[in-house]
């Protein structure tokens, strides 16, 4: 089983199909590399009750999670090599909602991803 801190996470990720993807012990988003969701797993909608019909095909910092709509978040989406792991709260939808999350992507890598442990404590 893959953890979320795996140094090769987005390798894995990369070579995993969209229904794989809900097996991850933690939440993934799968998006296009201009934002749109390509996969929306089942982990990450039980933590924020957005289901994967209503997310896949929508912009995730807009239309799905603009409570990471910030410089903290989606503006590092903007570099091209990108793995940071950060302490956050989502407040979009649900109750605030403290979690670990994990931005990855890479020049190479054909998608990024917005990653969300919710078994982080303080």
């Amino acid at each position: 089983m893959i953890h979320f801190s795996d140094p090769h996470l987005l390798d894995w990720l990369e070579h995993q199909t969209n229904g794989q993807l809900d097996e991850a012990p933690f939440g993934v988003v799968r998006m296009s590399r201009d934002g749109v969701v390509i996969a929306y797993c089942k982990s990450e909608s039980h933590i924020t009750g957005i289901t994967p019909e209503y997310a896949v095909g929508k912009y995730y910092f807009t239309q799905i999670a603009p409570c990471a709509n910030n410089f903290l978040v989606a503006a590092k989406y903007a570099q091209p090599t990108l793995d940071e792991e950060l302490d956050y709260v989502l407040t979009y939808v649900s109750q605030p909602t403290k979690v670990r999350l994990r931005l990855l992507k890479s020049p190479s890598s054909k998608y990024q991803y917005f990653l969300v442990d919710r078994r982080w404590t303080e």
